[in-house]
């Protein structure tokens, strides 16, 4: 059969990362970095593909790809055509901003899994008609419907037959108690639906041109895989795909070095930081559910801290002389030199000449991103939008083409920035890094061009601004890591931000120190390493790891992490259903449906077999070969008056898990 190759994609938000790894013998073979295109992620991906070694493509047997799409629609409230059919629903039961994509049905069931009122049909069927020919996919979410997802169940029956369009119910994506949180998340998985079925069509076809013929897969937000056909129906457990995929790369790679099983994975990357815990070698999970932007959902996944901090974060001084970096992304000026050599005449210019010496914005530029247009644009927008679409033009060349005021000038392009038109770029650690030689993947003089101007500009020195750099970077991860920690232990999750002494600690914690200094000293010291991942964590955690009184262990293929979590993953599927007591009998609740019983034992029985049989036929259906299932059975009891004990509910859960199939024909 020769080799066994997985290939690996993470899409993120700055870079496309991806690897080939001989899935047999665990050894990376190739892998390659490129930018990531947000106007169309498959050019990003296909930029990438070029820079593998390609002797190696014929014999891929695996894709796995992880993405930030499904989190960055959500959060950037990327809408599409959907219906919503709550079944026993009240106006309070779902999110107000929902309301207009919802129709409302009689119907839904009691905690105890009993009817509460008849499902309406025949209100269903006028719904699904109504709407067949504009919706793109629906979301049937019953009250109650963990307990008892029979009018679920009948309403996409129906919905399926009038508009053969996508349609998923609520119990399907969780069995967890919380009406609102199920029809919240239903319906945003509705809006991902036809999201996921673009891109993934358009993925396919990458693969396609590049012969490249093997199944694909999907990381979830809980770090596992799932094939692409289950995900078209289910996008939303795609949430925090990236950062899970993160943590399992790093998990692998500490496998790989023999390291310790416990300790915090730090994944720096160009536009955020994200943070999780290890232990025994297995990632957190967020009982709660992801919470996405303002969106709470009771999608498991991977506990995850996200700061909005990267190498790619914007650099600017506050009036008071303090460094301030992020949250906004931009384009760091040494790549922006390296795609556009012009801009380096513009930043001399700019450095010799002292008219504009008191703006802000001397080190920054705008271009043109994708090629989307927008209605309702007034002159000078427009005008601003074509003089930038080809080529990044300072303020200062933009006040000289357009002849307008500053002010002006910058409220359209701030107006442009935020509707994703222009892109900004400027001063940011990854130019930093460039300056002083531990990176220096593009152009070095252009960053070296605008860094000297804002130390200009804001009467620094270069050391110093060096310096604050690490403590604001320091500071950010450092509050994150100890606040993550301190929730395992006390209710709280978050430092009070009131709190003099804490904000003392914290400053002096994480402030580099000289023989000069005096006063109090701190001194942190964690138990488990920091395990960095992603490419600037070479450049900023030894530092932080220190201050935090431990160590920084940086695998040797960091920068590519996420790639290497996306094809070292496995199949988890996860099911579960609960017994209770039930008149003379016992009751048991499962994804199917309600089954009565007279005999414990034999409800316990019963409830194994078909725990089992459904989490096996998931892990299948998801695209797992040898399937190992894992039972745990676990019996809730109270005790009464007397010290009689008292049943309460049996809970039966079952883990499926399984190696993704590969593609072995030849």
């Amino acid at each position: 059969m020769g080799l066994a190759i997985g290939l690996g994609i993470d899409v993120g938000g700055t870079n496309t990362d991806a690897v080939l790894i001989d899935l047999a013998e665990k050894k990376i073979l190739s892998f390659a970095k490129a930018p990531t295109t947000k106007d169309d992620l498959t050019r990003g991906i296909r930029d990438v593909l070029k820079r593998l070694d390609r002797i190696y493509f014929p014999r891929i047997n695996l894709i796995s790809l992880s993405t930030t799409l499904a989190t960055n629609s959500i959060v950037e409230g990327v809408r599409r055509k959907v219906c919503g059919i709550l079944i026993g629903y009240g106006p309070e039961d779902y999110p107000s901003a929902l309301k207009e994509e919802v129709a409302h049905v009689s119907g839904g069931h009691t905690v105890q899994g009993e009817e509460k009122e008849p499902l309406d049909l025949d209100r269903a069927k006028t719904i699904l008609e109504a709407t067949r020919e504009r919706v793109e996919a629906y979301a049937v979410c019953g009250y109650f419907s963990v307990r008892n997802p029979d009018h679920e169940l009948q309403v996409k029956r129906l919905a399926r037959e009038i508009t053969g369009k996508p349609v998923v119910c609520g119990h399907e994506i969780s069995l967890q108690l919380d009406a609102v949180k199920r029809a919240t998340t239903a319906l945003l998985n509705a809006h991902l639906i036809p999201i996921i079925h673009e891109l993934l069509g358009s993925v396919k076809s990458v693969f396609h041109q590049e012969n490249i013929h093997a199944p694909l897969m999907i990381v979830k937000g809980d770090g596992s895989l799932m094939d692409e056909s289950v995900i078209q129906e289910r996008p939303i457990e795609t949430i925090l795909s990236g950062p899970a995929a993160s943590v399992i790369g790093a998990k692998y790679l500490l496998e790989q070095s023999g390291e310790v099983r416990n300790a915090l994975v730090v994944d720096i990357g160009g536009t955020t930081t994200d943070i999780a815990l290890l232990k025994d070698g297995l990632p957190f999970l967020n009982p709660e559910g992801a919470t996405v932007g303002n969106w709470q959902t009771n999608v498991i996944a991977i506990d995850i801290r996200t700061i909005a901090l990267g190498g790619d974060s914007e650099m600017r001084i506050d009036d008071e002389g303090r460094l301030k970096v992020g949250p906004k992304r931009i384009i760091p000026l040494a790549y922006l030199g390296y795609c556009y050599s012009k801009i380096h005449e513009e930043l001399k210019r700019t450095d010799e000449d002292r008219t504009f010496s008191y703006a802000r914005n001397q080190t920054d530029f705008w271009i043109r991103i994708g090629h989307r247009t927008e209605e309702g644009l007034d002159s000078l927008s427009e005008r601003i939008l074509a003089e930038v679409t080809d080529r990044p033009l300072s303020l200062f060349q933009l006040l000289r083409f357009t002849g307008q005021m500053p002010s002006d000038v910058l409220g359209r392009l701030f107006y442009l920035e935020r509707r994703s038109l222009v892109q900004r770029g400027g001063v940011t650690p990854t130019d930093i890094l460039h300056v002083t030689g531990i990176f220096q993947a593009w152009d070095r003089e252009a960053a070296g061009r605008g860094i000297r101007l804002l130390c200009n500009q804001s009467r620094i020195e270069l050391p110093a601004l060096i310096c604050a750099l690490e403590e604001a970077m320091d500071r950010a991860m450092g509050t994150e890591i100890l606040e993550l920690l301190l929730s395992r232990s006390v209710q709280s999750s978050r430092l009070p931000d009131g709190c003099e002494f804490c904000n003392l600690f914290l400053e002096e914690s994480f402030r580099r120190k000289t023989p000069k200094d005096g006063g109090i000293r701190f001194k942190i010291t964690l138990q488990d390493k920091i395990i960095g991942i992603g490419a600037p964590a070479h450049a900023f955690l030894p530092t932080l790891a220190e201050k935090l009184g431990t160590q920084a262990v940086i695998p040797f293929y960091a920068g590519v992490a996420n790639a290497v979590g996306a094809i070292t993953s496995a199949i988890v599927i996860k099911e579960e259903l609960f017994i209770k007591p039930f008149q003379e009998g016992f009751r048991l609740h499962s994804s199917s449906g309600v089954t009565f019983f007279d005999d414990l034992e034999e409800a316990t029985e019963e409830g194994k077999r078909m725990v089992s049989e459904t989490a096996f036929q998931k892990a299948k259906k998801a695209g797992a070969d040898e399937v190992e299932i894992r039972l745990d059975e676990k019996e809730i009891c109270a005790t009464a008056r007397g010290g009689e004990s008292v049943f309460i509910e049996k809970r039966i859960t079952a883990q499926a898990i399984g190696n993704p199939r590969m593609y072995l024909e030849r």
